[in-house]
């Protein structure tokens, strides 16, 4: 994963895609950044690299316009660059403009060095809408007028993730791409891929995870019913898996969850499929995507929550569920040296 220490700015140009005016206002001169809007763009760059939202993507060269302008430019060239950013802008701004609700933004067209690699970002800074002051003097008059008044063409904070952008390696057009569906022509679609890159994506690692902890959350609520053990047994297994080895085998965690019963295994493997990830292998960036392992939850049927950290569930000695002949469980907690209410 890049680091943020290790990204460097080379060059910059914002472009003004104001779709609510009407405007597509292209700028003909790089940006002079100093040292805070350069600690503002490489934030924006990092959150995107580092996210697991992000989808790994590649260009269809065929049908990609993107592509072929890619295919083109000299990136060292501060002529080409600006001619380029501008190809691209006026692009993207006729995808955003084929939907009624795409946010209006600026481009912020950005290459920037890893590495030793050089990338494209585009960074679409959605605007927001706040309140600010306003002053009016009036000449020859010692009235000053002050007031508060709504702008609707605020930038994201330095601190803000912004939604939708673009990370392209120019050594290979690997695409990192952050989007949202929006409604056109009737139809919610994701418009950046589809009709502005036209490229071949594919899920994120963070709903990749959602994916298969739900799967399995439903095989064990369906076969395991009342056993509230082998269920919680099941998610510990899982967690245990990543611990071992930093990534998610979509094969091996059948095999080893599942593989003493057929029939959870054929269902697990059917729904596996019908998402195309039952060989699939992936990890994660950000150690928040996977804390929801780290605890079992419980909620029972009064509401009570009771959440035990699975390094506590993991020591038996500790923890015990036991279940009677009519399905009701009970859970012992054991060796509590203090107990504090929240």
């Amino acid at each position: 994963m890049i680091a943020k220490d290790d990204i460097v700015i080379r060059k910059a140009i914002l472009h003004i895609l104001d779709t609510n005016r009407g405007e597509c206002i292209l700028s003909n001169t790089l940006l002079d950044p100093g040292p805070d809007l350069h600690d503002f763009i490489r934030n924006h760059i990092y959150k995107i690299v580092s996210s697991d939202d992000t989808k790994n993507c590649e260009f269809d060269p065929e049908y990609s316009p993107i592509y072929s302008i890619l295919e083109t430019w000299d990136e060292s060239d501060e002529t080409s660059f600006i001619e380029t950013s501008q190809a691209i802008a006026n692009k993207l701004y006729v995808a955003m403009g084929e939907g009624l609700d795409i946010p209006a933004a600026d481009l912020l067209f950005v290459t920037f060095q890893a590495e030793g690699i050089i990338y494209l970002a585009l960074l679409k800074m959605n605007y927001k809408e706040s309140y600010t002051h306003e002053i009016t003097e009036i000449p020859d008059n010692p009235v000053i007028n002050t007031d508060i008044i709504k702008t609707h063409s605020l930038l994201p904070s330095a601190t803000s993730r912004i939604p939708e952008a673009v990370v392209i390696n120019l050594s290979d057009y690997h695409i990192k791409l952050l989007e949202k569906k929006y409604e056109i022509n009737g139809e919610k679609a994701y418009y950046l891929s589809e009709n502005f890159l036209v490229c071949r994506t594919s899920i994120p690692p963070k709903k990749k995870l959602n994916i298969l902890t739900r799967v399995i959350n439903n095989i064990s609520n369906k076969y395991d019913g009342a056993d509230l053990k082998t269920k919680m047994d099941t998610k510990s297994a899982l967690q245990k898996e990543y611990v071992d080895n930093k990534s998610f085998d979509i094969e091996e965690i059948g095999n080893k969850l599942f593989g003493k019963s057929p029939e959870k295994k054929s269902e697990f493997d059917e729904k596996m499929e019908q998402y195309d990830l039952q060989y699939d292998n992936f990890t994660v960036t950000n150690e928040s995507t996977v804390k929801k392992l780290e605890k079992q939850v419980m909620v029972t049927d009064s509401g009570i929550e009771i959440s035990i950290p699975m390094e506590t569930y993991n020591k038996l000695a500790n923890f015990e569920v036991q279940t009677d002949v009519t399905g009701k469980s009970t859970i012992i907690i054991r060796n509590i040296d203090n107990l504090v209410l929240k």
